[in-house]
């Protein structure tokens, strides 16, 4: 997937500029330090799939076509598995949409969902079935036909069955991957050198003198996510889980070398690509504003062992 670089919101008093050198001891090889590198946000303007459809409306639909008791649960709840909706043709078949035809018989808050889509985006495939039938007057004839002729029923539910499928075993969650040029991180030379002079080359056996890049993920998507991001021009990359509503998604420590961290400074660029595991309804999406933040990635950096600088 090919991504297009966006700017990336970067938190200036969140970064490595504010440290004074003169404020850090200078430790020995049991010494960890912790710094700040920089925030960046992520909207819903930014998650798209490659065929630019934004992500909650993806969802908006599938929300009418998935039963509302879902088969699947965890401690976030009720959620669909992604992977299996399109991989998995007996979880849609067998299980999720007997379900939906189920509740559209004992729920009208669904039969009228459905009613509703297939009014404004379906009603060409009711042809057939409802002959005659305006698209002003179809929502109101599929409701009294589902409720109140067995026959046509039948057909109806076929028909719904069909197309409630066909989308949700080919829902489109192809994601662009995001894409952020953060640009100079305002990080000055001495600093830079202080974190990178002593450190042990990458072959060294049970080094002590090691700089990490870390971070936390505060994820508001109703989207369990694995993501790989991809630092370009260095060889730092990792991949992760970011858990659905968890603000609390901690990153893996990955090992960055010198060279790695003077060119993020420089020029910091990343890919992320991602890959939808589980989505939870009701769980998001709900009136978010296209630029409302998301995903905030907060990045920091730990030493261990001695900070060397000049005085």
């Amino acid at each position: 997937m090919c991504g297009v670089f966006a700017t990336a919101c970067v938190d200036n008093d969140y970064d490595l500029a504010n440290i004074n050198t003169d404020n850090i001891a200078i430790g020995d090889e049991t010494s960890r330090f912790e710094a700040p590198l920089a925030k960046v946000y992520v909207t819903l303007a930014d998650i798209n799939s490659n065929d630019q459809v934004r992500i909650d409306q993806i969802f908006n639909e599938a929300d009418t076509w998935l039963p509302t008791q879902l088969p699947d649960t965890d401690e976030n709840g009720a959620y669909a598995d992604v992977q299996r909706l399109l991989n998995d043709l007996t979880y849609v078949n067998d299980r999720l949409l007997p379900d939906l035809l189920d509740e559209m018989s004992t729920n009208p808050k669904k039969l009228d969902a459905v009613a509703t889509l297939l009014q404004q985006n379906y009603y060409d495939d009711f042809a057939g079935v409802l002959p005659g039938v305006s698209q002003t007057e179809f929502k109101e004839a599929f409701v009294e036909a589902f409720t109140s002729n067995a026959v046509l029923r039948d057909a109806l539910s076929q028909e719904v069955k069909s197309l409630a499928g066909n989308y949700l075993t080919n829902l489109d969650v192809n994601m662009d991957d995001l894409s952020y040029e953060i640009g100079h991180i305002d990080l000055s030379d001495e600093v830079v050198n202080m974190l990178c002079d002593n450190l042990d080359p990458a072959e060294t056996p049970d080094p002590k003198n090691t700089l990490h890049l870390a971070g936390e993920i505060d994820n508001r998507l109703p989207l369990t996510l694995e993501i790989a991001p991809n630092f370009l021009n260095t060889q730092v990359s990792f991949s992760t889980t970011v858990l659905a509503n968890s603000p609390e998604n901690v990153l893996p420590e990955t090992r960055l070398l010198a060279n790695d961290l003077r060119t993020i400074v420089q020029d910091a660029r990343v890919d992320i690509p991602i890959v939808i595991r589980k989505y939870y309804p009701g769980k998001g999406f709900d009136n978010a504003s296209e630029q409302q933040t998301q995903m905030q990635i907060n990045l920091y950096l730990i030493k261990r062992g001695a900070l060397k600088f000049d005085l």
